[in-house]
């Protein structure tokens, strides 16, 4: 498989409004006329979200929930459950598990939520997986990247802990793997790598080390700081790397601690090259850290919007739909994640007997989703949309990324 954004990009075209997933199959349809005399009393059946809407990563989780809306305004402009009205119920998380906890658990007790879309952040996924998984609840991430979500936390035996729970980009062990690979071809061969405490943040830290190892390179100082640390307590890492030497700074964590670190580095003379993961992937990295931004790399998950075959298109109709908020890089895979639940939800739908007249969803609608998203197999917005005996994407994409120009702005770069 592929982990460069350029794979199979080229041949892949997705039709925004009226999505081949969003048009009632024959034998559903056939069903429309016996139907239409109920819109007036529509059934409803809800898709959830959990994201950071109101704190922390608000410019991805914004990003995310107007994008699951604008895929659910397509199924019911192109009625892709004639009879039923599809709804969205977006709730908070501020990129905070015990938040995510609360909004998982009255998701869970909506009996018309059939499936959850989010969350942004790995963390909150690993807290909120238990609730979910106990009603049967799929939950589609478009963004989550720690490894042990889809396969356990031996790396040498691995095991899927939840079969409710998919995603559409590739897990930290991959990104790693094209992080290394990518420090070593831009010619660095020295590093000097820390991160924050949480999981997600330590392991890429961690299987970056291994990677880069591997290609060749060597580190020279690996150490943690608490999460969302302050400037003094980089203080001691910044030490160790102005003696070591290094020639590429690895940081494993998020942009606002990114820019903290970046800050500390310069004022401290370190003015080596910083790298870190898709966290720290955010405008918000450069208005933080200022000029001292320039130049650094970051990988993005998946494949920039301006690079998809129909990102025109998804950004039109985004615009279109009222959104005002940037969908971010992520909105296309959070597009993505929602039209396959809908399409394992028509396929459930369509193949009850009673569908048509049935106040309310079949009893096992859930576990239904569940067991069709497993054998999801289909064209999205951003490529192949499937999932292989863990849950994780069988089409992995990554996308490298600096800061230059005049503004300042991230900016896709030529693979390597």
């Amino acid at each position: 498989m592929s982990h460069t954004a350029s794979s199979s990009r080229a041949h892949r075209r997705v039709a925004l409004l009226l999505t081949s997933v969003l048009l009632a199959t024959a034998a559903f349809a056939a069903t429309s006329a016996a139907t239409a005399g109920a819109a007036s009393n529509s059934r409803v059946v809800t898709i959830g979200v959990v994201a950071p809407l109101e704190d922390g990563l608000t410019s991805f989780g914004r990003g995310i929930k107007s994008s699951v809306e604008l895929a659910v305004d397509e199924a019911n402009a192109a009625k892709l459950l004639p009879g039923w009205t599809i709804k969205v119920r977006a709730l908070d998380d501020s990129s905070d598990p015990a938040l995510g906890v609360k909004a998982a658990k009255k998701l869970a007790a909506d009996p018309t939520v059939v499936a959850v879309v989010g969350p942004y952040n790995s963390g909150v996924s690993e807290k909120i997986l238990p609730v979910l998984a106990a009603k049967d609840l799929a939950l589609v991430s478009p963004s989550n990247t720690l490894t042990s979500l889809t396969q356990g936390a031996d790396a040498a035996a691995p095991k899927r802990p939840y079969d409710n729970y998919f995603r559409l980009v590739g897990p930290d062990s991959l990104q790693a793997d094209f992080l290394a690979t990518q420090a070593r071809a831009l010619g660095f061969s020295k590093a000097a790598v820390v991160s924050e405490t949480k999981a997600v943040s330590k392991g890429l830290a961690d299987s970056f080390v291994t990677a880069f190892k591997a290609e060749g390179g060597t580190t020279a100082v690996q150490m943690t700081v608490p999460d969302s640390a302050t400037a003094a307590q980089f203080s001691n890492f910044i030490t160790a790397a102005q003696a070591a030497a290094p020639d590429i700074i690895f940081f494993g964590g998020e942009y606002g601690v990114a820019a903290t670190l970046r800050t500390a580095a310069t004022k401290a003379g370190l003015l080596k090259t910083l790298m870190g993961g898709d966290g720290i992937n955010d405008p918000a990295f450069i208005t933080d850290a200022g000029p001292a931004a320039a130049g650094t790399y970051a990988s993005g998950t998946g494949i920039p919007i301006d690079r998809l075959a129909n990102g025109d298109e998804f950004l039109a109709a985004y615009a279109a739909a009222g959104h005002k908020n940037d969908p971010t890089n992520y909105g296309p895979y959070a597009y993505d994640a929602t039209n396959a639940v809908l399409a394992a939800l028509q396929r459930t739908l369509a193949n009850g007997s009673s569908t048509s007249t049935a106040k309310k969803l079949p009893s096992d609608v859930r576990s239904a989703i569940v067991k069709g998203l497993q054998s999801t197999d289909m064209a999205g917005l951003t490529g192949r949309v499937a999932f292989d005996a863990y849950g994780d994407t069988r089409d992995p994409q990554f996308t490298l990324y600096s800061v230059s120009g005049s503004p300042l702005a991230w900016t896709a770069v030529p693979q390597r």
